[in-house]
């Protein structure tokens, strides 16, 4: 008896190796299929030609292929191109995605999401460049506001704020709401002067997914932007 069980206790040991190996392998399949028509679909459309990087989440990963819908994949796409704003990074997150394993098998697949998440940080010196405030730099001072200092043409040093808020679902706006110069340097009306010119509306690169922009926020590490859209085709 004491030999069965043992016998049977590396048997499901191995059985549990095999399924989990077998789990990975197909995780690693799908993740490759749908990289592949989502890279040929963004090349297109001309958003990026860098390939995406896929990652399928959840465990076990057969439980999803049995099914046709997985809880969550991940999507991460470089170099977006077009718009003034550019995109370096953007992380996205497809929720409920449906798609037959046969499909992706003989290629016909094309995945359907329930609803896509994205984000992106810009940082404050690519801000500064596309708003082409020279001289400028830009610093998180709030949800919604940066901190504003620097030496401006026939101004001098100055200090101040500014909102960036969204426009339309597709642009970023930045906005300086005070401006101050040093003691005694500039009269406060030509400052408030050049204050009201230093707004400037930035288009962001075509984004894949019929994404929609929804929020910005002012984080240390730069302007973080975030995207959303429903029932979306993902290739």
């Amino acid at each position: 008896m004491k030999k069965f069980l043992t016998v049977t206790a590396v048997l499901l040991v191995v059985l549990g190796v095999l399924v989990a190996v077998a789990d990975r392998a197909g995780a690693h399949f799908a993740e490759r299929e749908i990289a592949t028509r989502v890279s040929a679909r963004m090349q297109d459309q001309g958003i990026t030609s860098t390939p995406p990087e896929v990652e399928i989440q959840g465990f076990p990963f057969l439980t999803q292929v049995a099914a046709g819908r997985y809880t969550q994949i991940d999507i991460t796409m470089r170099d977006l191109k077009g718009g003034t704003l550019p995109l370096p990074l953007l992380n996205v997150a497809a929720h409920d995605v449906e798609a037959e394993l046969s499909q992706l098998m003989d290629g016909t697949a094309r995945p359907v999401a329930a609803r896509v998440d994205g984000d992106a940080t810009v940082s404050y010196a690519s801000l500064v460049e596309a708003s082409g405030l020279a001289g400028i730099t830009l610093t998180s001072a709030g949800p919604n506001d940066v901190r504003v200092s620097g030496k401006v043409p026939l101004i001098g040093e100055v200090t101040g704020t500014a909102e960036v808020t969204v426009v339309d679902g597709s642009h970023v706006r930045l906005r300086v709401t005070s401006l101050k110069g040093a003691a005694g340097s500039i009269s406060q009306t030509i400052l408030n002067t050049y204050k009201d010119r230093l707004a400037v509306t930035l288009t962001l690169p075509k984004l894949p997914f019929n994404l929609e922009l929804t929020d910005v926020q002012t984080e240390s590490t730069g302007l973080v932007v975030s995207f959303t859209a429903k029932d979306v085709e993902l290739a």
